[in-house]
């Protein structure tokens, strides 16, 4: 049946009329990336005293991007074929 919104809201309509928290509750959200499928992110200091921050994708592929103390900048990039 098709949502009618003289009748009901439509968060009522999704939860097939039952109140929230009984039944099937709106206030969690399944289709929202979840930590461990967000980018990892780390942000750190060379030992030379430069700076880094290193991203992990959900593929394990790794892009770095480093300063230098000289002010140098450089981007590696760790593509996982596995």
């Amino acid at each position: 049946m098709p949502w009618d919104p003289s009748a009901e809201t439509f968060g009522e309509y999704m939860r097939g009329g039952e109140p929230l928290g009984e039944g099937r509750t709106t206030d969690v959200v399944t289709g929202e990336r979840t930590y461990l499928t967000r980018d990892q992110v780390v942000e750190g200091r060379t030992p030379d005293g430069g700076r880094f921050k290193a991203v992990r994708d959900q593929g394990g592929n790794v892009v770095t991007e480093e300063t230098t103390p000289s002010g140098r900048q450089r981007k590696h990039v760790a593509i996982h074929l596995g």
